[in-house]
């Protein structure tokens, strides 16, 4: 398949750098789990600029080359699914550059995973380029030197995976990156059609549905890959499923402050120990998740105008917290600024 891209946004991405989000553009939570944000609603000067920021938030630190012109678009529906994160992503033509390799970070070593529904993509990456239409699927390192070039208008599934998810059921992942994967083959076609209906009914399933989907969709992902190998006893869907139940205990009893290892380790039948070890294959440990939950937790709370009445320390203590201090200390460290500085400038007015 050919492919041609409009003068202007090769010239586009020639002339900028990368996007520093500094600008005062309107309030969004990056952070929540369900995200529905589209560049409609503000002026076509700043089209460009927000939609930049939209995809260095939820996706990549990257270069875009696009037209700025009134017909500019982009929209992301975006919902976390556990470990992945599955978005639905419509825009303009444009060209997608990731010049160097960037330092990794747990939150952003991820391979996308790409299923094109409108459009066009051609992506280059490893040496190796090839290009997408409508049905067919897709993926490359986010973290790695990349370039992607949409010529027309585009809309895709993007599905962010967490790299070890991948390379322990992958023989030679690192040599599958932007190349063309048949869904034309009977697990492709499951898995098209298991990624689009996910995608459709995203926001409507609960936290267990939700485990028990994210594993199906890397699963299915690794199969239409090919050279599956099996996972060890220490990656069994046994572990999976167990790792997946104490998620569940967790996140039903975020509230409950005496959460720690021994409660769940009583609740759920299992030694300390071992829970630790389960959360190992995420470069995690249950406290840490215990506290990155709760911490989104608060997050929501802050950015919901019905919680609007509600103290800081309120929201703190409904989620688990009694040490404001280390509530305070642990908020800034993964937002950036204290509690109160999160609430008021990411209300609008």
């Amino acid at each position: 398949m050919a492919i041609q891209v409009e003068e202007g946004v090769q010239q586009g991405l020639a002339n900028l750098g990368n996007f520093t989000a500094g600008q005062r553009l309107p309030a969004t939570d990056w952070a929540s789990e369900s995200i529905d944000v589209a560049t409609a609603s503000h002026l076509a000067s700043d089209r460009v600029d927000y939609w930049r920021e939209m995809i260095l938030r939820l996706f990549a630190d990257v270069e875009i080359g696009a037209i700025p012109n009134p017909e500019f678009f982009g929209k992301v529906r975006s919902q976390k699914c556990e470990l992945l994160r599955v978005s639905d992503v419509s825009a303009a033509a444009q060209a997608v550059n990731r010049r160097h390799l960037q330092p990794r970070d747990r939150e952003e070593d991820k391979y996308f995973a790409v299923l094109m529904l409108e459009g066009s993509e051609c992506l280059e990456q490893d040496g190796n380029r090839t290009v997408i239409g409508p049905g067919e699927f897709a993926i490359y390192d986010a973290t790695r030197p990349h370039h992607l070039t949409f010529p027309t208008d585009w809309r895709q599934i993007i599905v962010s995976v967490p790299r070890s998810s991948l390379d322990q059921r992958v023989v030679g992942m690192e040599r599958r990156t932007a190349t063309r994967v048949s869904t034309d083959t009977p697990v492709g076609r499951v898995m098209r059609m298991f990624l689009e209906g996910l995608t459709s009914q995203i926001s409507q399933f609960t936290p267990t549905e939700m485990l028990t989907l994210s594993e199906s969709a890397t699963s299915l992902i690794a199969l239409a890959l090919g050279n599956v190998q099996p996972l060890d006893p220490e990656h069994s869907r046994g572990r999976a499923l167990t790792l997946m139940r104490v998620k569940v205990f967790v996140n039903d009893h975020l509230s409950d402050p005496a959460l720690g290892t021994q409660a769940v380790a009583v609740a759920t039948g299992l030694s300390a120990r071992y829970i630790n070890k389960l959360f190992e294959q995420e470069d995690s440990s249950l406290m840490r998740y215990i506290l990155r939950r709760r911490l989104e937790r608060c997050s929501a709370d802050l950015l919901n105008p019905a919680q609007g009445r509600l103290r800081i320390s309120d929201i703190a203590f409904r989620w688990g917290f009694n040490d404001l201090s280390h509530f305070s200390r642990a908020f800034r460290e993964c937002y950036g600024r204290s509690p109160r500085a999160w609430r008021e400038e990411q209300t609008p007015g």
